[in-house]
């Protein structure tokens, strides 16, 4: 879930301008707050943790019970780093509510578990049916990246199951307003996966494609750092800020990370590699020499 806390983070930085590129070490924004998509997955993490097997009944104790509070998150969160955007905001708090749906899919242990227990809006909602279909094909992309771990086999699997399609290019669909919208963000999360191969270039190609919705990045962050890892500076880096700012957070996902059996969080700064201290020697000779 670190991958999902880094597109957060990584989207945050380009409120008003196009976020920066990555490199060795990742750009954290001193001000950024471990609230709304990231506390609501958290949250949605602890009660999962918290609820014995089978989970079959997931969905009526969290979306029944805390769906307004998980709301009011999203609402908060938009609110406060989306008012520059011209994106409706009922539109944008529905697809923050999609990515509580990264969580049910990391922690499954089966497809029927993680359909059985993935998020549902209300049902007077205008785009119920559809917006059901993106929350389940949330679920499995994440299922199928943790079980398979192989790209072009995970989004095989997503497009026979749900009939969505990465697009030959990497540019953004736009949606043309209604079930579309819902439609066209789906795309766009398996298009940018389709054209990256690693984390760093996953979270470039969606400033590529034109893209600044915070849950996006959550996802595409969360999905690709499943397939492909994260850099040991940046598990570090955005551990050590986990843990300064939220200690409570760090252990329900290292309770996580117990459970799913693949360890992201890196609580130790890793070691510099043995010719580092050579290396230092030789730049400073070259410095001094012209």
């Amino acid at each position: 879930m670190l991958g999902f806390v880094l597109g957060d983070m990584y989207c945050r930085l380009g409120s008003y301008r196009p976020p920066p590129r990555l490199g060795k070490h990742f750009p954290i924004a001193p001000e950024y707050q471990l609230r709304g998509r990231v506390s609501a997955a958290v949250m949605t993490i602890e009660t999962l943790l918290d609820t014995p097997y089978p989970q079959k009944k997931f969905r009526d104790l969290v979306y029944g019970a805390f769906i307004d509070r998980q709301r009011r998150l999203f609402a908060e969160h938009v609110i406060i780093a989306q008012l520059e955007s011209s994106q409706d905001v009922e539109l944008s708090v529905d697809l923050s509510f999609i990515s509580t749906a990264v969580p049910i899919g990391l922690l499954a242990i089966s497809e029927e578990i993680a359909l059985l227990t993935a998020p549902r809006p209300t049902k007077t909602h205008p785009h119920h049916d559809v917006l059901c279909q993106v929350l389940d094909c949330t679920a499995m992309l994440m299922f199928y990246s943790k079980v398979i771990r192989q790209r072009n086999a995970v989004l095989e699997n997503i497009g026979y199951q749900f009939g969505y399609q990465p697009g030959a290019e990497l540019s953004a669909r736009v949606g043309t307003s209604g079930n579309d919208d819902y439609e066209a963000f789906m795309v766009n999360v398996m298009t940018c996966l389709a054209h990256s191969h690693s984390l760093k270039e996953a979270l470039e190609n969606g400033v590529k494609m034109g893209i600044r919705e915070p849950a996006f990045f959550c996802i595409v962050g969360a999905v690709a750092s499943t397939l492909w890892g994260i850099p040991k500076l940046w598990a570090y880096q955005i551990s050590q800020f986990i843990q300064r700012h939220n200690a409570h957070y760090i252990q329900i996902l290292l309770r996580c990370e117990a459970r799913v059996g693949r360890a992201q969080i890196n609580l130790v700064p890793p070691k510099l590699p043995l010719c580092a201290p050579v290396k230092r020697q030789v730049i400073r000779f070259l410095r001094g020499a012209f």
